[in-house]
């Protein structure tokens, strides 16, 4: 990929950083020390950055004493994993709102992610390309994200039935073009302004696809979107699928 064209933009982007960033209190882990000395620096004149760790076990020790209210991790980690971490971090701060970079994104650990209780997933390839951006965007805004490669990943994966199956109820049209925009990982406010209907009403329909599906969040419902194959996406398969 040659992003040269877009280094002024990417670097305009940086500077920018993010409203969420500047009002939490931020722990980021990830085994990568590259990335852990890059987001450092990029914290740099945002909101605090109250931890920076390469273990779960280390991260879990700054939870605990730095307030924080936002974690940005990925799913590997030098001692424990990334979604190990979630699990145990959102069991004692249950307002704690998680971002995470998957450097392996097949189908098991994007599952293992959303059931982690994850609000946003993106690729840890797709960095750099405004993803982590739209991604803080939605976490604030709708609660959950799934980047566009992401939903691919699951899109062409064969995700196994549960044997418990509920029947599922039918869907309006439109309820069936929102869950078209949540499958190709776009934000509520996306969502919107393609079907030209305020936020609001994409909000309701999204409410009700939550109980028809059934699903208990938005991540839910792309998995089941896709495992019931009730949407056909037109992403191509990533390559490392």
């Amino acid at each position: 990929m040659d992003l040269s064209e877009r280094i002024p933009s990417l670097q305009q982007l940086s500077r920018q950083g993010h409203s969420l960033l500047r009002r939490s209190r931020t722990a980021i882990a990830t085994a990568d020390h590259v990335l852990l000395s890059s987001w450092t620096l990029w914290f740099e004149g945002q909101g605090p950055l109250v931890a920076a760790c390469t273990s779960e076990a280390d991260c879990l020790l700054r939870l605990r004493s730095s307030a924080a209210n936002l974690l940005i991790c990925t799913d590997t980690l030098d001692g424990g994993c990334g979604t190990s971490l979630v699990r145990r971090a959102k069991q004692e701060h249950h307002d704690l709102r998680v971002l995470m970079l998957l450097q392996r994104p097949i189908p098991r650990t994007i599952l293992d992610a959303i059931d982690a209780g994850c609000h946003g997933i993106c690729s840890a390839q797709a960095t750099g390309t405004g993803t982590v951006a739209a991604a803080l965007t939605a976490i604030d805004t709708d609660g959950q994200y799934l980047d566009p490669l992401i939903s691919g990943v699951l899109h062409h994966s064969r995700l196994r039935r549960s044997g418990d199956q509920v029947p599922l109820q039918d869907l309006t049209m439109r309820e069936e073009d929102v869950l078209r925009g949540l499958c190709r990982g776009m934000t509520n406010q996306e969502i919107a302004d393609a079907l030209v209907v305020s936020i609001d009403t994409v909000k309701s329909h999204v409410g009700s696809l939550l109980r028809k599906l059934p699903a208990r969040d938005r991540t839910m419902a792309v998995v089941t979107a896709f495992r019931e194959g009730l949407v056909q996406v037109p992403t191509r398969p990533p390559r490392w699928t």
